[in-house]
């Protein structure tokens, strides 16, 4: 009996550490502690076992911060692949740029480029060979303002006014519409000024000069009125409110169309003028090209590439301006901001 009741006693022992020793496995700290009492029942195996997953739940606490490090890093990742992608995509975006929009920025400079060389070689031509610039003192150097301002304002200024829709696309409409007009008015102004030279060139000589006799006098001032027509129209109906919209719808294609025209015809003129010019003043040197003949072609092809160029950005639709998301326009700008 005493046996039997030793063995009960035992096994009610050992069943004892077993479940203390399950329920506190998690924990390194309550597990030594259920060792502690049940030391009498398994004296030789139990302080090993504990040995061994204390040393186990050491060794995982100092994989902790391995492994949070990991962590860490992996969320990293996903950042600097983001940034890697946003780069690659963004040098995409330049590399599939709209190829029309490429090929007017080209054409852009090169027009531009075209105009300046051209205001250049028009000093040049008037220093060198036809004496410099002069006041109402000396009607004849008086006379060369005239090629000089008609060069800056009714030709490249007048072409640079066309071109403002298309080459500042990004801007507001309303902006663009008064940088429209005010360059149109800086055309104006030295045009008027250019006009009144060549007048009084002709009348302030002894004896005087005839004017509006020739074919230039004729083109260049039916380009001049029809400049001021489209200013005045343009301004009254697109930037002075009140003007009924139908009317606006209207009055857009007449007002392109006939903007243009009068750039075209202010180019035919400057070249009329330049070789009137070059035949008064050299007469029969002409056909032996000195100098003076061969910088007078050249700025006169200068003009006609000018005006190709302007009329062609102007005109094709690829390079037409896209409306912006501020814009309310609805037709051609038409409409008040």
């Amino acid at each position: 009996m005493s046996k039997d009741l030793d063995v009960e006693q035992a096994a009610q022992a050992t069943m004892t550490t077993t479940s203390i020793e399950v329920k506190a496995e998690p924990v390194a700290v309550v597990e030594l502690t259920t060792t502690t009492k049940a030391g009498a029942a398994a004296a030789g195996a139990i302080p090993t076992t504990n040995v061994d997953k204390s040393s186990k739940a050491a060794e995982e606490q100092k994989q902790q911060p391995v492994a949070a490090t990991t962590t860490i890093a992996e969320q990293a990742q996903p950042t600097v692949a983001a940034v890697v992608e946003a780069t690659a995509n963004k040098g995409d975006n330049k590399s599939n740029m709209d190829p029309a929009l490429i090929n007017f920025k080209v054409l852009y400079v090169l027009t531009q480029l075209c105009g300046l060389t051209m205001i250049v070689l028009v000093g040049t031509w008037i220093g060198q060979h036809f004496g410099g610039l002069g006041g109402t003192d000396n009607p004849r150097l008086e006379f060369n303002w005239h090629p000089l301002f008609m060069t800056i304002g009714f030709i490249y200024l007048y072409g640079n006014s066309i071109l403002v829709y298309r080459g500042f696309r990004t801007t507001r409409k309303k902006t663009l519409k008064l940088t429209h007009a005010g360059i149109h008015l800086a055309a104006f102004v030295l045009t008027v000024i250019a006009l009144k030279t060549v007048f009084d060139s002709h009348n302030l000589v002894d004896p005087p000069i005839p004017n509006m006799y020739s074919l230039h006098s004729w083109l260049g001032l039916s380009a001049v009125i029809i400049f001021c027509l489209q200013y005045v129209a343009g301004f009254m109906a697109f930037l002075v409110p009140g003007m009924r919209e139908n009317y606006k719808i209207a009055l857009m294609p007449l007002h392109i169309y006939f903007g243009l025209f009068g750039f075209v015809l202010a180019i035919a003129s400057a070249v009329m003028g330049l070789t009137e010019k070059a035949i008064f003043t050299l007469g029969a040197n002409y056909s032996t090209l000195p100098a003076a003949a061969v910088l007078t072609n050249i700025i006169g092809v200068l003009y006609v590439i000018f005006g190709a160029l302007v009329v062609y950005l102007a005109t094709e639709p690829s390079y037409k301006r896209k409306a912006l998301p501020e814009d309310t326009a609805l037709l051609f700008g038409t409409v008040n901001e």
